[in-house]
């Protein structure tokens, strides 16, 4: 699946951060192995413990968990920063704006299919028919926001000044996982 590809590519921009030829990036090597152990973390609790839930429960708990996990994300970034005392790269300062983004995202999912549920059914948006743009729109986005960093953390330079090439990058996320 698309997390487990986004899981490796993860991994394996903390491992070429670490063992590169000149110089270490430190700074992408502890953001990439957080999000690396997030994710797989992730992945373990809904096969493992959200398995446990009814499946309205699961449903329910499903895009809150993720959006706790990407908040989690972010600060453990953070926190990796100050405890090894290094600085931010301009890549891990967009790590940390697309995981709070992403956090964002899934609060919104969380609200709209189980707050607001604006298609007035018991069980909204659990099959694609039932959806509405917003929906897929963030579907995709946190999908494309997870893409998007991992091939942020495998650039080798600056990205100061970048940032219309950055956004580029992202809207072709976007659109290879709206296809």
């Amino acid at each position: 699946s698309l997390n487990k590809l986004e899981l490796v590519a993860f991994i394996l921009a903390f491992f070429l951060a670490l063992f590169p030829r000149k110089t270490k990036r430190v700074s992408i090597a502890i953001s990439a192995g957080i999000m690396s152990i997030g994710l797989a973390l992730g992945d373990i609790l809904h096969a493992n413990a959200l398995e446990a839930l009814t499946q309205d429960q699961q449903i329910y708990f499903w895009y809150l968990v993720w959006a706790v996990f990407s908040l989690l994300q972010a600060f453990l970034v953070l926190w990796g920063h100050w405890f090894f005392g290094v600085l931010f790269s301009d890549q891990v300062k967009v790590v940390f704006t697309t995981m709070s983004i992403n956090a964002l995202l899934n609060t919104l999912m969380f609200i709209d299919r189980n707050v607001a549920a604006l298609n007035f059914k018991d069980r909204p948006n659990e099959y694609s028919d039932d959806s509405w743009l917003l929906w897929d729109v963030y579907s995709i986005g946190i999908n494309a926001n997870l893409l998007f960093l991992a091939f942020v953390l495998f650039s080798r330079g600056e990205l100061k000044g970048k940032y219309v090439w950055m956004f580029l990058l992202y809207c072709c996320c976007f659109v290879v996982l709206s296809l």
